[in-house]
């Protein structure tokens, strides 16, 4: 077998194909605007972490609904929150779910506004509520109860830090169910700041941790 073909034999799986052709035909099918990357660069961004933001880059469609149903949970319990949310495609998806709410936030007044739009657009919402919010992420407070965390490596370690010291200091103020789902995470000593989380699982890149009350355990536990 040529070297090309072992090494990318694993793009012709079922699963891999079926992920491309959802991701191409998302926005066909449902009228929206979510597939273009965008580079912060071009952007403007009135927050300082603008040096430490990653370029848009859409979620895959067909492993985070898979991700989202695999969680375990009554979904009308929890609400989702996905941080640096961009055009939304993520907030589509999990809306897809009963949710009790759904909230992108986003310091790019652009890609806020794009998701707005494409929030509107989309039909196939279960959750009670999708909204987008225009904001800083390390200046967001968290809503109240339980809760799924969303990160697709949406921006640096710097910014990465302060946001899990708020959901840190968030939690122990109100102690709650609470699911981290980390897509593609640099490092897992990234999530140090963290203190409760067990991870749960880790599935197709996606970190998935879990911090109860009463929970005492480390991340890689």
């Amino acid at each position: 077998m040529p070297t090309f073909a072992r090494a990318s034999w694993w793009r012709f799986l079922p699963s891999q194909l079926l992920e491309k052709f959802t991701i191409h035909f998302f926005d066909a099918r449902h009228g929206t605007d979510t597939s273009t990357f965008a580079d912060l660069a071009g952007l403007a961004i009135a927050s300082e972490n603008k040096r430490h933001g990653e370029r848009y880059q859409p979620s895959p469609v067909h492993s985070l609904r898979q991700v989202l149903r695999r969680l375990g949970i009554r979904h009308a319990d929890f609400s989702f929150v996905d941080f640096g949310s961009g055009k939304g495609r993520t907030l589509l998806i999990a809306g897809e779910l009963p949710f009790r709410r759904v909230i992108g936030v986003e310091f790019s007044e652009e890609l806020h506004c794009r998701a707005e739009q494409n929030i509107a657009r989309y039909r196939r919402r279960k959750a009670g509520e999708v909204t987008a919010v225009h904001a800083d992420a390390t200046r967001f407070d968290l809503p109240p109860g339980d809760l799924v965390l969303y990160f697709f490596n949406p921006f640096a370690h710097a910014v990465l830090q302060q946001v899990l010291a708020n959901i840190d200091a968030a939690l122990r103020a109100q102690p709650r169910k609470v699911i981290l789902v980390y897509l593609y995470l640099p490092d897992e000593a990234w999530l140090a700041p963290l203190h409760g989380f067990c991870l749960r699982e880790y599935w197709h890149k996606y970190h998935i941790l879990e911090y109860t009350p009463a929970s005492a355990c480390c991340l890689t536990a």
